[in-house]
């Protein structure tokens, strides 16, 4: 399994200077139903970096993936953007990035991170925490909804960013302890982690987009449980 990630930050300088309002997420359509939904954002060399999506669940609180955060180093800043369409002149929110503490580089367990904003944002609604054990239900056999910032296709030798908010369409394919695999018709790639993984046409997030089988972004994809006692947990103290 790849983070998805590991190639956007080697294309994705370049890309802002050409990022035009197309679809993100493999085939995707523009999201304009999830406003809540964000990119997570660094400065390296007072270059604006795009590393990742993530979501309101409070005035305060964006969750994205743990694996995002660990990208930062525990040096660079954190900042997030809301807008639809992300460019060089996108209104940065600053933040606190904080990773669950448990997780390890490379590892897919506690993939589960949120970027503490500086001041509180009220106007883009939030999405809806689950309660624990959602997914084993017949919740499990709903279509689901994933949202992100990410690739809009593989290309030669890379992968083409537009940075604009898309969704697409997705099943829980296999259930496991702290994930679930996702069979995506829109496929999720690198950009898109730290994206929510939607119950269907609700705003309710029982995952975070995480992680792709191979470098073409195809087949299932993975996704890190929110309806688990560990999650929910580790976001309780800043709710």
């Amino acid at each position: 399994m790849r983070p998805l990630l590991r190639a956007f930050l080697a294309t994705i300088v370049v890309a802002l200077a050409t990022a035009a309002p197309t679809g993100a997420i493999l085939d995707g359509r523009p999201d304009t139903a999830h406003p809540y939904v964000g990119i997570m954002v660094t400065v390296v060399d007072g270059q604006r970096v795009p590393v990742c999506s993530g979501f309101l669940v409070s005035p305060t609180v964006f969750v994205t993936a743990a694996h995002c955060v660990d990208a930062l180093g525990g040096t660079l800043p954190a900042y997030v953007s809301f807008d639809q369409a992300f460019t060089a002149s996108s209104v940065l929110r600053p933040g606190t990035a904080i990773a669950n503490p448990a997780f390890e580089s490379g590892e897919s367990a506690h993939e589960i991170a949120l970027v503490l904003l500086d001041e509180e944002v009220t106007n883009r609604g939030y999405a809806e925490l689950p309660r624990v054990g959602l997914l084993g239900s017949s919740a499990r056999k709903d279509p689901l909804t994933v949202v992100g910032y990410g690739a809009t296709d593989v290309v030669k030798g890379g992968y083409n960013f537009q940075f604009v908010r898309s969704f697409g369409d997705a099943r829980l394919s296999k259930l496991q302890k702290d994930g679930f695999n996702l069979r995506v018709s829109n496929g999720i790639c690198f950009g898109d982690s730290g994206g929510p993984v939607l119950l269907g046409d609700s705003d309710v997030a029982v995952g975070i987009n995480s992680y792709v089988n191979n470098r073409q972004c195809a087949g299932n994809a993975f996704a890190f449980r929110l309806d688990t006692a560990e999650s929910l947990g580790f976001l309780a103290p800043n709710l």
